[in-house]
């Protein structure tokens, strides 16, 4: 979308271009920070409004206990209307908005990858969401594994911007408690798995092991450095709506409240990352109360104007009126109102005396009709509750400027008691901006004499603040990296904005910045038919963060504020380099030692050393076109973000001595695999035959039991296209059909070698490595294949490897000069599969399936290797073990161990384990 000249960051401070989120600093270390506006909404909206791009995951929650709670599907209703505000908000102020919908219960999963929102994707978002009627299987209401699958998401998509900042949130909804439940049955400890990636060891088969869990997870969430304190830290904002339904008890909401606020209203905290609040958590009760929650966070930086009244009885009246005045710098205002009863008459009165009925011709139908020079459009969004839009269609519209009010009506009196509530975001037409702040470096010592902070239309054209007919607050105030403020403009006089201002920098710090601009705006008085003086209605200040940097002197080096080594499984061992520009030397001392805001727990030593330039003898030049290479180390692996910041040494050519220190931000994404059962292999050398066994033998026994278990299987070969990373069967959103489960393949007894399932054969590779493990290989001559197994192919890049258990995964296949959308997809079905885990199948192919598909297609292009030649004989090469490219995501069920049915390998470590749905388990248990 486009954007507005004055929101580009600066020439040069493109490394701090990451906005401040819920009130910490840019840089993650803990301290002092720019402070972001008062409210975690208006922090969002300012980021989005200073230049980044937005990123909104909606977490919904799939519990079965909403099939009480919501029964009328409000959920629905209120998370479509939600979209809808959004989609106008990205619309109108030409903004980069993504939106995801992800789903939990006793796993995470995500129905829509992420999706540009615009108006022709809008209707793909409105229907994945209306799928969510469906979507009440949840077996239990996981908190952790929810926050912990957001939380990497939303990493992945961050690390994978470079120019752009991002301004990320997750819109999240449950109707009740954190709550673990035993797996007392063998079908729901094979479908649910019996352990959690934060509880290691405790198995979930008992009421005291849910405890256990449930006291586990609420640890880990909130203690010091825990998951909420992570998810803070990686500057995303929480929004939290609870539906407190029929099935609600007091205190249910007490520990999601606490996660996404901060505190809880009984008081009680989570996390130590508190100030400024983190979050806004909204309860409601039923659909019209849900409405209200999300339609608070629909239009980020646009607070509405809330009011509530009474209900006239009989006859249209003015003292019970939701009241609002405009004028010319207000073309559109959007309003959502409700009354404590249905079925009454509402009206609005414009300035100009024309009263408006908002006519009701059924929940959920759209109208709009166009009164003196205005479009007004407006839908019932229930049998209480209307979404107004009014739009000024002329802007010499004499209708326009003036009171408007809207009114409930009781033709029957009979509702005196009860009362009406509206929220009305009255949208402005300027925003502050710094003038000819485009193409700047700010310097340690710098004083500008001419920064002028000014107005600009949301087309981003400079406005002269004397035509403003109203009143006007407007501020200007810069933070520096210890938190210290200076005021740069403070003023209601319109004289002062736009004209030329002083910029003193001589005892800022160096490292990351925030310039906020507010601006406020009343709308000018009005006066009524019968001469009764209205004043103006305040608007929500219009708020932009602006991330800057401030830099060293100028003979100094730059180096970018921030790092991020990406993510790791297992064992952590991540390379980064640091961008290092200008002139002058770079080194990180071998005594420096990173500051921990939030990690996960268990890692023990945390380092990050630079190799070859820890000082200024051996340091990096900034000239040379090289960055600063750091490495971060753990003692042991974890699941979580690790958060923290180190100190970073810079010095002008031959001048050591003037060394400054600068602190620099880093963060990672780490995944640690629930236990993994030992391949039975590699579980015999070590316990029985010991060392020394002659390699002929390892080889031998490897080779008899590497086999294809005996379990029912199903294989189905679907024909696909993805559009708009979708997924599409048939020009619908992939689905299984029952028909596809009835494509049975026999099994032997002991096991197989190979298979052929729908014209597709399945042949084990034992590999070179005689305690490795086994692979299947999919062999498909004249296509390419990767498949959903974190080891996606062989070293070749175009041929799928599956894990011996090849059920309940899938692999995608490809014409080789094919158009890059179409495809085939092979779906490997357990027989003994419920309707729950089949819709997990489908929810991991629409989820990834489009990024396999352009990984595959791009290793189409690359010619053989000598190691992809050793790789079709051996099905690993001698001397790699690492497959081209793996994965952190996908399912792989396992089989219950049995006599005839060994159990499935654990991948190697250098290849990566499976994230699986969520935290790091999958639905069907552990492998």
């Amino acid at each position: 979308m486009r954007r507005p000249g004055w929101l580009r960051l600066p020439v040069g401070l493109a490394a701090a271009a990451v906005v401040v989120a819920l009130g910490v600093s840019p840089t993650v270390p803990a301290g002092a920070a720019p402070t972001a506006p008062q409210t975690a909404i208006d922090a969002f909206g300012a980021c989005i409004a200073g230049g980044g791009i937005a990123d909104v995951l909606m977490l919904v929650d799939e519990s079965t206990s909403l099939r009480e709670s919501d029964s009328e599907l409000a959920r629905v209703t209120s998370a479509t209307y939600f979209v809808n505000q959004l989609s106008s908000y990205s619309d109108n102020g030409g903004l980069d908005v993504n939106v995801q919908v992800s789903v939990f219960g006793n796993s995470y999963s995500t129905l829509l990858g992420w999706t540009p929102l615009g108006a022709d994707t809008v209707d793909t978002v409105r229907a994945t969401i209306a799928g969510l009627k469906d979507r009440t299987s949840g077996f239990e209401t996981d908190y952790w594994t929810a926050l912990d699958g957001s939380r990497a998401d939303l990493a992945a998509v961050a690390a994978s911007r470079v120019e752009n900042s991002s301004c990320q949130a997750v819109v999240w909804f449950t109707d009740g408690k954190i709550a673990y439940a035993p797996r007392t049955t063998d079908g729901q400890r094979k479908n649910y798995g019996t352990e959690k990636v934060f509880a290691p060891g405790v198995q979930l088969t008992s009421d005291a092991a849910s405890t256990a869990i449930r006291l586990a997870a609420t640890d880990d969430l909130c203690r010091t450095g825990g998951l909420a304190d992570q998810v803070r830290s990686s500057k995303v904002y929480l929004f939290g709506v609870g539906l407190s339904g029929s099935t609600a008890k007091p205190g249910d909401f007490d520990l999601i409240e606490s996660v996404v606020a901060g505190t809880n209203t009984a008081g009680a905290t989570c996390g130590s990352l508190l100030d400024p609040v983190p979050g806004e958590f909204h309860l409601a009760s039923d659909i019209d109360s849900l409405l209200f929650a999300f339609d608070a966070i629909g239009q980020p930086g646009s607070k509405p104007v809330v009011q509530e009244t009474g209900i006239c009885q009989l006859v249209a009246c003015a003292d019970q009126g939701h009241r609002f005045v405009l004028d010319t710098s207000t073309p559109d205002v959007r309003i959502l109102a409700s009354a404590d009863v249905g079925g009454l008459q509402t009206s609005i009165q414009l300035p100009n005396g024309e009263v408006v009925t908002l006519v009701n011709p059924g929940v959920g139908q759209p109208t709009t009709i166009s009164p003196q020079g205005t479009t007004l459009s407006y839908t019932w969004e229930s049998d209480k509750t209307v979404s107004v839009v009014i739009a000024q269609a002329t802007a010499a519209n004499e209708a326009w400027s003036g009171l408007w009010q809207l009114a409930f009506v009781d033709p029957s009196g009979a509702s005196a008691d009860k009362r009406s509530r509206s929220n009305i975001h009255i949208s402005g037409s300027l925003q502050p901006a710094w003038i000819n702040g485009d193409g700047l470096e700010l310097h340690v010592g710098d004083v500008l004499d001419d920064a002028v902070f000014g107005l600009v239309t949301r087309d981003g054209a400079e406005v002269d603040p004397g035509g403003i007919l109203g009143s006007v607050e407007y501020s200007a105030t810069l933070q520096d990296s210890t938190g210290a403020e200076t005021v740069l403009l403070d003023t209601t006089d319109t004289s002062e904005i736009g004209v030329a201002h002083s910029v003193d920098l001589s005892d800022a710090a160096i490292g990351d910045a925030l310039l906020t601009l507010r601006l406020g705006i009343t709308t000018a008085p009005a006066t009524t038919a019968s001469g009764e003086q209205i004043p103006g209605t305040a608007l929500e200040p219009s708020t932009v963060a602006l991330p800057l940097s401030v830099l060293a002197p100028v003979e100094f080096p730059t180096v970018a504020s921030s790092i991020d080594f990406g993510s790791a499984t297992g064992d952590v061992e991540l390379e980064g380099e640091l961008p290092v520009s200008g002139s002058g030397c770079v080194w990180l001392a071998d005594s420096a030692k990173p500051t921990i805001v939030a990690a996960p727990e268990g890692l023990g030593d945390i380092r990050v050393v630079a190799a070859g330039a820890t000082g200024p003898d051996d340091c990096v030049s900034a000239d040379s076109g090289e960055g600063l290479p750091l490495t971060l180390t753990t003692a042991a692996g974890g699941n979580g973000s690790v958060n923290g910041s180190i100190p970073v040494m810079i010095a002008p050519d031959g001048n050591p001595d003037k060394a400054l220190e600068v602190t620099v931000s880093f963060t990672a994404s780490l995944q640690k695999p629930l236990n993994a059962t030992n391949f039975l292999l590699t579980l015999l050398v070590a316990l029985v035959l010991g060392p020394g066994i002659p390699l002929l033998f390892l080889y031998a026994a490897k080779w008899i039991v590497s086999r294809i278990p005996p379990r029912a299987l199903a294989g189905a070969l679907v024909d696909v296209s993805v559009e708009q990373n979708q997924v599409l069967r048939a020009g619908a959103r992939f689905a299984l059909g029952s028909a596809d489960r009835t494509q049975t393949v026999s099994i032997p007894r002991r096991g197989a070698r190979s298979l052929v399932v729908a014209g597709i054969e399945l042949r084990v590779r034992t590999g070179a490595n005689p305690v490795g493990a086994a692979r299947v290989q999919v062999i498909a001559p004249g296509r390419s294949s990767a498949s959903s197994a974190p080891t996606a192919t062989d070293r070749s890049g175009v041929r799928a490897l599956l894990p011996l258990a090849v059920h309940n995964t899938w692999t995608v296949l490809h014409t080789p000069g094919a158009p890059a959308s179409q495809a085939s997809v092979l779906v490997l079905i357990g027989g003994d599969l419920g309707p729950s885990d089949v819709a997990t199948i489908e929810d991991d192919i629409n989820r990834r399936l489009p990024d396999v598909l352009e990984r595959l297609v791009a290793a189409e292009d690359v010619p053989p290797t000598v190691e992809s030649a050793q790789t079709a004989v051996f099905g690993t090469a001698p001397h790699q073990s690492a497959p081209s490219f793996s994965f952190t995501g996908g399912f792989e069920p396992p089989a219950a161990p049995t006599a005839s049915a060994p159990p499935t390998p654990a991948p190697d470590p250098s290849e990566g384990a499976p994230r699986g749905f969520g935290s790091g388990s999958s639905p069907w248990g552990t492998t």
